[in-house]
């Protein structure tokens, strides 16, 4: 089945983010309406967060997630993946990582959502990345512009906010002008936002990234309206006790594929990740028998171990 991008098929990937913009030039205009508007800070209450790495989705029915979001992207993307026919949604985190497994997981994810539900299609939404110096953010989206391509799913393509259109220059260095998205499970409306409280298990989390993990990893079980984080393993990093010596300065630096855009977290979430990963060399002790460990939503928002 094919990628349809403002109602044409496509069968072949665009050769840069340039040439997309080039050939389909309307993206442009709805870039510039998501971007006109200033991050939404929204709450814990009824909120799934996904980080790096991750994903998760559920429906409109799920009356204990609200809204789905993820920030922190720099040159990562963000995707919303949504049926129009159910309203399940699922929202993954990418950075680069194994990201026609990600795509693919999104989808199943989707369709599982939406059996013996309305018709509808699927619709994917894209936010993140920006002009870097790097080229970073560009090889993300020609990661998932060719996973697109290559997947069996019909997908329709309709917002790409990355790019260019995702850049503001600061005194000659550009940055994101979006960070963080989320998406409201009962309309469907996608909107630039920020979240003060990621949910529990961040430095752990964190270490299966830093750690050599490459799949992305389900966070959310939506049969028992829980947070699921793992079971996985990681690689404890080299040096340890060397690293977390280091400056400030040197993780952003080393630690960073966009050093000067990194959010002001950065360097504190990179030290937990790390004294983490020293506290906990062994992964597996902390799932016991090799379950997840799972959260249950407290009616404020705050997630409570299972």
């Amino acid at each position: 089945m094919p990628l349809h991008i403002q109602n044409r098929v496509v069968h072949k990937a665009p050769s840069s983010v340039k040439d997309f913009f080039h050939s389909y030039n309307t993206f442009q205009d709805a870039s510039k309406q998501l971007t006109k508007h200033k991050p939404e800070v929204v709450g814990p209450k009824g909120l799934l967060y996904v980080g790096q790495r991750e994903y998760g989705g559920t429906t409109p029915d799920d009356d204990v997630i609200k809204i789905i979001g993820s920030e922190d992207a720099t040159t990562c993307h963000i995707g919303v993946l949504r049926h129009t026919g159910s309203g399940a949604t699922s929202v993954l985190h990418f950075d680069g990582s194994n990201t026609q497994q990600g795509l693919h997981s999104m989808i199943k994810l989707v369709n599982d959502l939406s059996v013996m539900k309305p018709e509808g299609r699927l619709e994917l939404h894209l936010v993140g990345g920006f002009d870097d110096e790097r080229r970073n953010s560009e090889d993300v989206s020609m990661d998932i512009f060719d996973a697109l391509v290559r997947c069996d799913a019909d997908i329709h393509l309709v917002t790409a906010c990355i790019g260019e259109h995702n850049t503001v220059y600061k005194q000659g260095i550009p940055f994101p002008i979006i960070y963080g998205i989320a998406v409201d499970m009962e309309t469907g409306r996608i909107f630039n936002a920020t979240f003060p409280d990621h949910g529990p298990d961040q430095p752990l989390r964190s270490a299966y990234v830093f750690g050599g993990g490459r799949s992305n990893l389900l966070v959310y079980n939506w049969q028992q309206k829980q947070l699921s984080i793992g079971p996985f393993k990681y690689t404890p990093l080299r040096n340890i006790d060397y690293l977390l010596s280091l400056s400030n300065a040197m993780y952003r630096q080393y630690m960073s594929t966009s050093p000067a855009q990194e959010p002001e977290s950065f360097e504190n979430d990179v030290r937990a990740c790390l004294q983490h990963m020293k506290d906990f060399p062994d992964s597996t002790a902390l799932f016991q028998g090799n379950i997840p460990r799972c959260y249950s939503k407290l009616p404020n928002g705050k997630w409570e171990k299972a």
